[in-house]
């Protein structure tokens, strides 16, 4: 499956990349996010086995929550978005 993963503001500096094109054969959204989060804690939350709170998760331009079962497609374009609070 063929993706385009874009990350937003300070997430592209945090991950060394704003867009990426990407192979693999998971099925899910949230395949996907485990499979770049790489274990490394910054988009999925592996105590709680879901992608953590402060992201916008966009496929296509719509939030990822109201997708069938989270399902991607080849082709799909991925957009993770943080949001900053201010304090």
């Amino acid at each position: 499956m063929k993706l385009t993963i874009i990350f937003r503001g300070p997430l592209a500096v945090t991950l060394g990349n704003e867009k990426i094109e990407y192979n693999g054969e998971e099925k899910s959204i949230i395949e996907v996010i485990k499979k770049l989060d790489n274990n490394k804690g910054i988009l999925y939350d592996y105590k709680l086995k879901n992608i953590k709170s402060g992201y916008i998760i966009l496929v296509n331009g719509k939030d990822y929550r109201l997708l069938e079962d989270n399902k991607i497609k080849d082709g799909d374009i991925i957009e993770i978005i943080p949001i900053n609070h201010g304090g």
